[in-house]
């Protein structure tokens, strides 16, 4: 165990690298909202899970890049090859904010639209 305390720095770094190389591509689709970035957020993490069609519930999670101002939503059991299957990014813009999935893996259809239709719920 006393092996292991070092390298969680290197693993949290290296989640956060893999979220970042998902980002690194074009989304997959943009979505304005009239919520700011905060409220867009709170609607987002229990709708992605309400929404979600799969064998098994998936929970998300809001990463905080930005307090405020940017924001990832990814799924708590969604890495796959070390990338998240989704990344759902958060940016506020004066009044509102964009709302850009960004898809890591290639996964089934189904549940591509599931999470379209989380994000679609919350604008």
């Amino acid at each position: 165990m006393k092996r292991l305390i070092p390298l969680i720095p290197i693993l949290i770094v290296a989640g956060c690298q893999s979220d970042a190389t998902v980002r690194s591509n074009a989304p997959m689709e943009n979505f304005k909202s009239s919520k700011s970035a905060d409220a867009a957020v709170t609607c987002l993490v229990p709708s992605l899970a309400q929404h979600y069609k799969a064998v098994s519930p998936q929970r998300f999670v809001a990463q905080t890049i930005a307090p405020g101002k940017e924001y990832d939503v990814v799924p708590t059991d969604g890495m796959i090859n070390g990338y998240y299957t989704y990344t759902i990014n958060v940016k506020g813009n004066g009044s509102g904010s964009t709302l850009s999935i960004y898809k890591g893996q290639s996964m089934l259809p189904s549940i591509t639209e599931s999470i379209r239709a989380g994000v679609q719920a919350c604008l």
